[in-house]
């Protein structure tokens, strides 16, 4: 008996191991510095960082390059990078704190906020908006990335997603658009009267302690703000103009940095942002009408990654690629910033993943 009870500790450690992150050696990590920087240099990507985190602690960050290439400024852990789409979870939170507070209902039809949208988009509803169900066509995919350079009016937008038919009736089929959280943003601003920034500040920002959170406004000084960056036809280098915040607000208008990151990841593991019955609401998938699962929740992807259970999000706009992930039985989070388009911040996730959970498969 007594060696099956040792045989059965034995057991319950090396599984509670496995499900661990095991700091890697120097040689590891000059490995994974050798496989990103070969990247980097491969796809004449300027700059980047890593960070790998746990429950908000940041146990690992790495920093690659440089911020400005004009001014040869070096990539630094308080560099801020902007985050594109992972911009969309932090919307999705303000509005299920609208939705706690009796405000907002996931159930309300778009047009009770906004009676001026489209009549083709009748029916429309907050939650599928969240969730990429709504049939609404995505104005950057209309237009390309190109529009987030724009100074645009939220009706110029709307034309913009107006110009292609709905992609099917709401709720019966799953597109991403970034039209939808583009609306989200204007019914949540509509709701609380003022801008979306200072919503996400006043609800989310200032309560967490992410004081290098903030919109790109490309006409704002703001300080470590990394240059954004793209390739010509020759692929040459060249500079890409910073976001602006009317031709994006909250569907990927956000720059932040590691620290930051780190802090919402922590706050993600208490109730003080959302209550857990409403994070169990953020991180549930949308299942169609015909069985399809979208591995799309509110503002978070959610799937296995490597067959570990994970919720993250990706975000791309005109100068920068990001990706926010975090691995729910490990508490770990990773972030990668790099400040070029186009190129793959998951490639660059993974070289993170097989460093510091070698053990995990596809």
């Amino acid at each position: 008996m007594k060696a099956i009870y040792l045989s059965l500790i034995f057991m319950l450690v090396l599984v509670a191991a496995n499900a661990q992150v095991i700091p890697p050696g120097e040689d590891a990590l000059a490995t994974m510095d050798g496989n990103i920087q070969r990247y980097m240099n491969d796809n004449n990507i300027p700059g980047g960082l890593i960070a790998v985190a746990r429950r908000g602690e940041i146990l690992e960050l790495r920093t690659y390059g440089e911020a400005n290439v004009e001014l040869s400024v070096p990539v630094n852990a308080n560099t801020r990078f902007e985050i594109g789409s992972i911009s969309k979870q932090f919307v999705a939170v303000a509005a299920l704190q609208l939705v706690e507070e009796g405000k907002l209902s996931l159930d309300d039809k778009i047009h009770k906020y906004i009676p001026s949208l489209p009549g083709d988009w009748a029916g429309v509803t907050v939650h599928q908006l969240l969730t990429h169900t709504s049939g609404i066509p995505d104005y950057e995919e209309i237009y390309s990335y190109d529009v987030y350079r724009l100074r645009l009016t939220p009706e110029e937008v709307i034309k913009i997603a107006q110009a292609r038919p709905a992609d099917f009736a709401p709720g019966q089929g799953y597109y991403y658009s970034n039209t939808g959280y583009f609306i989200m943003s204007m019914i949540i601003e509509r709701i609380d009267q003022m801008p979306l920034g200072k919503i996400l500040k006043k609800r989310i920002f200032d309560p967490v302690g992410m004081s290098s959170t903030r919109m790109a406004d490309p006409d704002v000084i703001i300080k470590n703000r990394a240059e954004g960056y793209w390739v010509d036809k020759r692929g040459e280098l060249i500079n890409r103009n910073a976001t602006e915040t009317s031709s994006t607000l909250g569907a990927g208008g956000l720059l932040s940095t590691a620290e930051d990151l780190a802090k919402w990841d922590a706050a993600l593991y208490g109730t003080d942002i959302l209550s857990e019955a409403f994070k169990k609401i953020m991180w549930t998938s949308v299942i169609l009408p015909d069985g399809t699962n979208t591995n799309y929740a509110l503002g978070w992807m959610v799937r296995p990654d490597r067959g570990l259970k994970h919720v993250g999000h990706s975000g791309q706009v005109a100068g920068f690629v990001a990706y926010f992930g975090r691995y729910i039985d490990q508490e770990t989070s990773i972030i990668v910033f790099m400040n070029r388009y186009r190129v793959s911040s998951r490639i660059v996730k993974d070289f993170v993943l097989d460093t510091f959970m070698p053990r995990t498969k596809d």
